[in-house]
């Protein structure tokens, strides 16, 4: 999957990145050999002599990340100022837990004691210290008490719905549901009943919205408000617990990141809006005190023996073991927040306030090192990759090795890391140059955008092919949602169509464009809307946004029509529509429910991804008009009420389109006859849907059938 260099070499297609430095150069404090990480990558083919065009080229990242020519590992992060160096390795430092003292000779340090009966269920105690803390919520938020009001009538001060039993349910659900998405908590260490109590609310809440969202029979309502009562009010008291300041403690940064998940992902416009705030707190954080060189605390190992550790004694197997859990769990809080922030970016129209240059650590480990339930078969396990030459890799050689198409051998989540990465370098150089436009600066040219986008559209494409290839999924898409963990986003198709997607459309630019009168915490104004309108006009005939309008047709085939595949050869249906004949399956029910999804940034990738086809369609319409207000939502929402869908033909239409092999300008024209369709399909979808953000895409989907009813006549 190699890929040459096209056009020669990169500095010479794009002198605008050497000149527009996006790393500041400053004296820094890290030297170059400081930065390293002992691993052998793969020998490098290129020469490098065709890349020297002086030192600011080779500090810049971008340049170095984009230059087949610069050798792996050779990025220099020396000019980096001291206060961003960044979140660095433990990999060179000398901690004293490596595998042959382990296995010399008994340790003359005592195994702690494992509790197993009262570790890996709440006590009954926990779960009353769980409803102390609920009741003082309830008095510091009495606006939220609605949200209760069926579980606290009994008035003896005990809750008996919210019993030892609920809440232990809670828990299994979050391990079994949320954790594979936020692979942050090691479940095999871990102690529900000694760890930080806000830590163990913020999982027994995710456990609790989890049970909410899946249930169709209503009996689990209180559930979503009795795990809202603990989101509202443990955010003050994790922020303000003494552990949250540099160096930051590990169950505050495991708190902080699923916090931030519950409130984008699960819950209300409110909260929605209180994570994007607070994600920065995160971030610096993490940045502050740089936690991850092994000095963060007692969450991380030292990295000299103490004074009570003797010189020669090595630790017992289970303390090691719980060191090297504690270690990867901190990079793995960073890839999360990472992936978040990016992830985020693309799919709301937030900031991506990372970049992948700060995230100098090793990929996370194996799946199953992860998830042993042993130190020894953590050891043996390690001990057999690297029989087969599988070694820790950096993310930024992983990165760079994946922008140029080839293999980086590693697990599920650490592909869906290197997506998360292409993703976040086509976000920072997008923006870069929209940010140098409105200052009216020079921008890169129009051939050195094209340049990039090209590089980075092919990465996309040969990640997915690896990807499919690794799982076994190549000749099967209904495959190819990967088991196990893969962060965030479940499905390694929904995260590449939205790489692709999020390249050329601006979620925001849709949004106003579909009528929303309020953004990101403001309103939208008629010169909001006016400009919008110009630009998406301009936009519509780009070639590039045929490309992502194709992509966003077939994420939305992928996840609509695609489960349908497994169905035998002799159910399938024939249905003659458009240019030829559609081989079908029966689709006499709708197959997508909220309420089956395990990822719930699926749905609104969906609703992303309509968005970018209709905005498409009524951009070309010689109908649209600037002086034509767009309509309000039309009435308050109704959750569960159905629409009279023809679920085959949204099949055929979305088969026809995906299908294709490229966009062309004549299959973009008949884009409009199946859309009202897809929009009322979509509708359906998010009508059973529990979070506001949902419930307001299912409101401005029906605002955009009627404006496609109006731009038609």
């Amino acid at each position: 999957m190699s890929h040459s260099n096209p056009g020669g070499g990169w500095h010479a297609q794009m002198p605008e990145l050497a000149a527009v430095n996006i790393i500041r150069p400053r004296p820094g404090y890290y030297s170059r050999d400081a930065q390293r990480v002992p691993e052998q990558p793969a020998p490098v083919a290129y020469p490098t002599t065709e890349f020297q065009a002086g030192d600011m080229s080779r500090e810049n990242f971008a340049v170095w990340l984009f230059d087949p020519h610069a050798p792996y590992g050779d990025f220099s992060v020396s000019h980096l100022p001291f206060m961003d160096g960044g979140l660095e390795s433990t990999l060179n430092n000398n901690i004293h837990y490596d595998y042959e003292s382990l296995t010399s000779g008994r340790s003359q340090l005592d195994t702690p004691t494992r509790f197993v009966e009262t570790d890996e269920l709440i006590s009954e105690f926990r779960r009353q210290e769980i409803l102390r803390w609920f009741q003082v919520f309830r008095q510091k938020q009495p606006k939220a008490e609605p949200l209760v009001a069926n579980l606290v009538h009994d008035s003896s001060g005990d809750i008996p719905a919210l019993s030892v039993d609920m809440m232990r349910d809670c828990l299994q659900e979050y391990w079994d549901r949320v954790s594979p998405r936020l692979p942050i908590v090691h479940q095999p260490t871990f102690s529900c009943n000694r760890c930080s109590i806000f830590l163990l609310m913020v999982m027994v809440a995710l456990g609790a919205i989890s049970l909410r969202t899946r249930d169709s029979t209503g009996n689990l309502a209180d559930y979503g408000g009795f795990a809202d009562m603990l989101i509202l009010g443990v955010r003050s008291e994790i922020l303000t617990a003494e552990e949250a300041q540099p160096p930051v403690s590990l169950w505050v940064s495991q708190a902080l990141v699923l916090l931030e998940f519950y409130e984008k992902m699960y819950s209300s416009r409110r909260l929605h809006e209180r994570a994007h705030i607070y994600h920065t707190v995160t971030l610096t954080l993490l940045r502050r005190g740089s936690p991850l060189i092994g000095r963060s605390g007692s969450e991380s190992p030292p990295e000299v023996p103490s004074a009570e550790q003797p010189q020669g004694v090595s630790l017992d197997s289970h303390t090691w073991w719980c060191r090297w859990a504690e270690t990867e769990a901190i990079h793995r809080v960073v890839f999360a927040a990472f992936m978040i922030d990016v992830i985020h970016a693309a799919m709301f129209g937030h900031a991506a306030d990372m970049a992948p240059h700060e995230i100098r650590l090793p990929l996370p480990c194996d799946d199953n090192m992860w998830t042993a339930s042993n130190p020894d078969t953590v050891r043996q396990l390690d001990q057999n990759l690297r029989m087969y030459g599988v070694h820790p890799i950096s993310f930024l050689d992983g990165l760079k090795r994946a922008l140029h198409g080839k293999e980086v051998r590693t697990h599920s989540f650490g592909r869906m890391i290197i997506m998360s990465g292409l993703l976040s370098v086509g976000w920072h150089l997008s923006h870069r140059e929209t940010r140098l436009k409105g200052l009216d600066l020079t921008t890169p040219s129009t051939d050195s955008q094209e340049a990039w986008k090209k590089v980075l559209l092919s990465a996309f494409d040969d990640w997915k092919r690896s990807f499919d290839a690794a799982q076994g999924a190549s000749g099967n898409p209904s495959l190819a949602d990967a088991p196990g963990s893969t962060g965030p986003i479940h499905s390694a198709a929904v995260l590449y169509h939205l790489a692709q997607i999020s390249l050329h459309v601006d979620i925001i630019d849709c949004q106003v464009y579909a009528g929303a009168k309020r953004l990101l915490g403001r309103k939208v104004s008629v010169r909001d809307y006016t400009n919008v309108v110009a630009r998406m006009r301009v936009w519509a005939t780009l070639p590039s946004t045929r490309h992502a309008v194709l992509h966003a047709c077939k994420l939305l085939h992928r996840v609509l029509v695609d489960p349908r595949r497994s169905a035998s050869v002799g159910d399938r249906e024939r249905l003659d529509i458009g240019s030829g004949v559609v081989s079908l399956p029966p689709m006499e029910v709708q197959s997508y429910s909220c309420r089956n999804e395990p990822d719930p940034h699926r749905p609104w990738v969906m609703y992303y991804a309509a968005l970018s086809v209709w905005s498409f369609v009524r951009a070309l319409s010689p109908q649209d008009s600037v002086h034509d207000p767009p309509p309000h939502a039309s009435g308050p929402f109704r959750p569960g009420k159905p629409l009279p869908v023809n679920y085959r033909r949204v099949a055929a239409y979305l088969t026809n389109i995906a299908n294709l092999p490229e966009m062309t300008e004549s299959a973009a024209l008949s884009l409009r006859d199946g859309l009202p369709d897809l929009l009322d399909a979509l509708r359906s979808v998010f009508a059973e849907a529990h979070s506001e953000l949902l419930q307001e895409a299912h409101e401005r989907l029906g605002v955009c059938k009627e404006m496609l009813a109006n731009s038609a006549g």
